[in-house]
């Protein structure tokens, strides 16, 4: 705890200087600290989420943010598939590594215990069906073909673990839990198909666990009833067992420093509208965060002008894509006109209608919105390697100043 004190200073202590997006040592400890093993993936073990939306708050306060209502915080309660124990995975003798060779499937339930890998296609299941063929409790199957897809069929078989073949691993959460247990195995880990699989894998559905939109506001100076919203996901993957953490640098602590960036030039610049910033939690749980915001709103919905989204900010070399560019066309012909005036990025790609971020439960309300986020980089996501040390922001002060342009330009 005293750590996480220290780290909080440092980072309130960069936001009160006269910076405006450009002082890239203020921004990467934001970056630093968000993605610490002290914030712990800011997920829902070791209390990480609840760590990042403090130190948020703290940073709205500290640049004089209103509350919206009575409190920073917007207090929701969600479930979880945690991972809190053993996390242990051996091929014939042989251990395999949590988050480098291996991981459960989110809705994955404990397993304990030796398996024989047994391969299984579209046609070995039909085969087995037609023969009333459907308890295997001491096999793990290794899923061929197109298995995957034909989940009706797939879900009349009770193996005692499903096994995924893939060659890259990425994680995620859920909300549920499964009867039958599932890991994704990194190719090529499994190479025969004699092989004696152990597994010791823990899993808990938490429910009720108390998390938090964190809010605050600048009141416009000509239309303070009307709204411009800025917003970004703080929360990540969090941990599996009691070592493996995903600290989500790119996704999303650096959307989250480029919001609490334009907060502090705001606060310096008071707009025409009202500007609502948001970190939202639960985004990577499912938009959990955001949809909670539009079904309990803290603004009326219908009097926000335009909400912008930032997500994956942490590149930008070869530019960035506008999710609802085809959907809002002149608007986003307003922020590409910005962005060939000023030359801020090299290109400005538009998307579509897409449920990926937290703009989409604005989008289906009525809100008009965007989704930000910038392209190149290593291409980590969703993955142990999204580390801190793995940006390079060097166009970092790009992206700000074409966000704080089009959110001027209202």
């Amino acid at each position: 705890m005293r750590r996480f004190k220290f780290f909080s200073l440092i980072v309130i202590g960069f936001l009160s200087t006269d910076g405006f997006g450009q002082d890239t040592s203020r921004v990467r400890a934001v970056i630093q600290t968000l993605s610490s093993k002290e914030f712990a993936g800011r997920g829902y073990l070791a209390e990480g989420h609840s760590k990042a939306a403090k130190l948020i708050e703290q940073s709205f306060k500290r640049l004089g943010l209103q509350p919206i209502g009575d409190s920073y915080f917007q207090k929701m309660t969600i479930s979880q598939n945690l991972f809190p124990g053993k996390m242990a995975l051996s091929l014939n003798k042989r251990n395999l590594v949590p988050a480098v060779d291996f991981l459960p499937i989110p809705s994955c339930p404990s397993i304990k215990g030796r398996f024989k890998m047994v391969r299984v296609d579209s046609a070995k299941l039909v085969h087995m069906a037609e023969k009333k063929q459907f308890n295997f409790p001491n096999q793990a199957w290794l899923m061929a073909g197109d298995v995957g897809k034909n989940q009706s069929l797939k879900n009349q078989f009770k193996p005692g673990l499903w096994i995924n073949q893939t060659k890259k691993l990425t994680h995620s959460l859920s909300e549920r839990v499964d009867k039958i247990p599932a890991i994704i195995v990194r190719s090529p880990s499994v190479l025969e198909m004699d092989t004696l699989l152990e597994i010791n894998l823990e899993a808990q559905l938490k429910t009720n666990i108390q998390t938090q939109n964190v809010m605050g506001m600048i009141p416009g100076t000509q239309r303070p009833d009307s709204f411009l919203v800025v917003c970004a996901h703080y929360d990540h993957l969090g941990k599996l067992g009691k070592k493996i953490f995903f600290p989500g640098a790119n996704d999303n602590a650096s959307g989250t420093a480029i919001m609490l960036e334009l907060a502090d030039w705001f606060r310096k610049h008071p707009p025409k509208y009202s500007l609502v910033f948001i970190g939202f939690t639960g985004e990577e749980a499912g938009l959990l965060g955001s949809q909670f915001f539009v079904n309990n709103p803290k603004v009326d919905l219908q009097k926000i002008k335009f909400l912008m989204n930032l997500d994956l900010l942490g590149f930008g070399e070869t530019g960035a894509t506008v999710v609802n560019a085809t959907i809002h066309p002149t608007i986003f012909e307003q922020l590409k006109e910005i962005n060939r005036k000023e030359n801020y990025l090299v290109e400005i790609k538009a998307r579509g209608k897409a449920a990926n971020s937290d703009h989409f439960p604005f989008s289906e309300a009525g809100v008009p919105a965007f989704f930000l986020y910038s392209l190149g980089g290593p291409g980590h996501y969703h993955d142990i390697n999204d580390r801190a040390e793995t940006i390079n922001l060097r166009n970092f002060s790009s992206c700000f100043g074409l966000i704080r342009d089009f959110l001027n330009s209202f």
